[in-house]
């Protein structure tokens, strides 16, 4: 299944050339995904979790490729694969790599290239890793808008 869509009034976008940066401050229930997925999942533990959530849009495309969701309790990242229908979620594991929002935020300013050819994206990681300078540039407006969703509302 594709993730839970984003709720657009939460969202703030920031221009980082090919590629969209959308900071969003996320709150996850087990009422949300349910009434999301109607009914076709269901969790044995109920959750509710929330944070700050980065997303990666194509500028082109406008569609999400990878998405961080840097929860206080279960942080993730999803590789999304629209070709394939496909929805890869890795758990961040916070012993290994520290805070959430931090390794996210390394991601996309050292890895955002070979993250979106994982995402079955390859023409837009090859126009993202010509234009890095201008993802760089985005990147201190991201990390104060990822600080400020993380804070609880």
């Amino acid at each position: 299944r594709l993730p839970i869509p984003m709720v657009e009034e939460h969202c703030i976008p920031v221009d980082a050339g090919a590629v969209q940066l959308v900071i969003e401050s996320r709150r996850l229930t087990t009422a949300i995904v349910e009434e999301t997925y109607q009914g076709a999942v269901s969790a044995e533990i109920g959750f509710d979790d929330q944070g700050a959530t980065l997303h990666v849009l194509g500028t082109d495309d406008g569609l999400e490729h990878l998405r961080f969701d840097c929860f206080e309790q279960e942080p993730h990242y999803h590789y999304i694969d629209h070709a394939a229908g496909g929805n890869t979620v890795v758990r961040i594991d916070e012993l290994a790599v520290g805070d959430p929002i931090e390794f996210s935020l390394a991601c996309v300013e050292q890895h955002l290239p070979d993250m979106l050819g994982n995402c079955g994206a390859p023409a837009l990681a090859d126009e993202v890793k010509g234009r890095m300078p201008e993802v760089a540039a985005a990147m201190p407006k991201v990390r104060q808008l990822m600080a400020q969703a993380q804070q609880p509302a």
